[in-house]
């Protein structure tokens, strides 16, 4: 970040579910952490975020941090599916839009017409309101008195670094998580963007290691010791894949987990996508496009097992639901991931389970099984580094080796890769050097081999005729 010797990096980590706050050492150590629960609105206009509570949260504990440690770095992370539009005096001209929200069907209709080309964004469009393009229509649309007002556009990533510093900037990793506002192949605002003339409202670049400007005086109270320099901040899974870039690795796919599953590979060349599969890129904080997979992990792994925590998955159960061929069949979310035309058709079959054990069993086997069909969409070939909930769970990661014979799977025991990315940022060189980061990462052994290799084989054949 500067030359100057760093104490505290507090990471604002805000997530769709829960935020907080991260304070690290500058060896990368977590030092304390502080969570709230991230607040949803119904309405009126739409569903959206609420980033009042988050202003409170922060005001009350950057300043209780930086008695633990002077906090000298504030690091802004946040997921990558919401934009926020502000007004001249920087308020919000209209609400953050929720991407769980549900467009009206003409306003879908009317956005399909004009759609960019997969060749050009390298996203398609998703379900709900996960494209920012297709925010960004539905509100200038249906609310064009108060899109008129409109002078700035931020990712949520950068509307927080705002909330957090008063600068409004954008980066191009948050820029390119799939928005279709930029063409990836150069960097540039894509044909949508420009043709609805979105590309000139929004803010000035910044590398997402910049510091942009100091902390407002509300975060800081009266005894704040820190420098308290915001940085311009980053795309959460982007960071995730930045955190292991520290750690030496070149060659691999990361499985970055959570409510998504996020393959990122290093290796495959974004000509080879397949947008039916949910093949897609994200940009990198360097400017590089990333193919990626996707698959809405997490959430199916709650619906399959219906609350049974993760924990309560065991080898046994899994053998007597693969001996009973109970079958978890894609997808119980509107996307199908890598496989096209199953969303929300997912179904069990075979004899249900009857237990916690064999639920949380069942939608760890299902979730192997998708994503090893992710992995195969994006034509993972290296080394497999499972990061996040996923590499707790040994059923999932015992049953993903049996499934990549060809690769290793290693699990991270990296706590909450996305917000240990973001920490780099304040490690890194005013010209972009990355920090050298230790990891560890645990070799995984296959489960079954030849008994799950028959299973998977049945499961597509079965997948197939959904």
């Amino acid at each position: 970040m500067s030359e100057e010797t760093l104490r505290g990096i507090a990471v604002v980590d805000v997530g769709a579910t829960n935020s907080k706050i991260v304070l690290f050492d500058a060896a990368g150590k977590i030092l304390a952490e502080r969570k709230m629960a991230s607040r949803h609105v119904k309405g009126p206009l739409y569903p959206h975020l609420d980033p009042a509570p988050l202003v409170s949260f922060c005001a009350k504990h950057l300043p209780e941090l930086d008695g633990i440690m002077p906090i000298d770095a504030v690091v802004p992370s946040a997921h990558g599916a919401a934009i926020a539009c502000l007004a001249a005096n920087g308020s919000l001209a209209l609400p953050v839009m929720d991407y769980m929200a549900e467009p009206p069907p003409e306003i879908v209709e009317a956005y399909r017409k004009m759609e960019p080309p997969f060749s050009e964004v390298f996203g398609p469009l998703l379900p709900m309101a996960l494209t920012h393009g297709l925010q960004l229509f539905w509100q200038e649309t249906e609310f064009p008195e108060k899109f008129g007002k409109v002078t700035t556009i931020l990712p949520w990533i950068q509307y927080v670094a705002f909330l957090l510093s008063g600068r409004r900037v954008i980066e191009i990793a948050s820029m390119s998580c799939q928005s279709q506002l930029m063409d990836v192949r150069d960097n540039s605002f894509s044909s949508l963007a420009r043709l609805r003339g979105w590309d000139k409202l929004f803010a000035p670049w910044a590398k997402a290691w910049e510091v942009i400007s100091p902390l407002k005086p509300q975060f800081r109270k009266d005894r704040f010791r820190g420098r308290g320099h915001v940085l311009a901040g980053i795309h959460d899974s982007s960071g995730n894949y930045l955190r292991y870039l520290a750690g030496g690795r070149r060659h691999f796919t990361l499985l970055s987990t959570g409510t998504w599953i996020i393959g990122f590979d290093t290796d495959t060349g974004i000509t080879e996508l397949d947008p039916e599969r949910d093949t897609v890129t994200n940009t990198d904080i360097f400017g590089k496009p990333v193919a990626c997979c996707r698959f809405m992990g997490g959430r199916e792994f709650e619906v399959l097992s219906r609350g049974a925590p993760a924990e309560a998955a065991s080898f046994k159960a899994l053998g007597d639901l693969i001996a009973g061929e109970t079958f978890a069949l894609p997808s119980f979310t509107d996307s199908g991931g890598p496989m096209p035309g199953t969303g929300n058709k997912g179904r069990v079959t075979g004899p249900a389970p009857s237990n916690e054990e064999e639920r949380a069993s069942l939608a760890a086997l299902y979730c192997a099984l998708m994503v090893d069909r992710s992995l195969a969409a994006v034509k993972s070939k290296n080394d497999i580094i499972v990061d996040g909930p996923f590499a707790k769970n040994p059923v999932f990661l015992g049953v993903l080796a049996a499934l990549r014979p060809r690769q290793k799977v290693l699990a991270s025991e990296l706590r909450d890769g996305t917000t240990a990315g973001a920490m780099v940022l304040a490690l890194m060189t005013a010209t972009g050097n990355i920090p050298e980061l230790a990891l560890t990462l645990d070799p995984v052994n296959p489960v079954a081999q030849a008994t799950i290799a028959d299973y998977a084989e049945k499961w597509r054949q079965l997948s197939a005729d959904i």
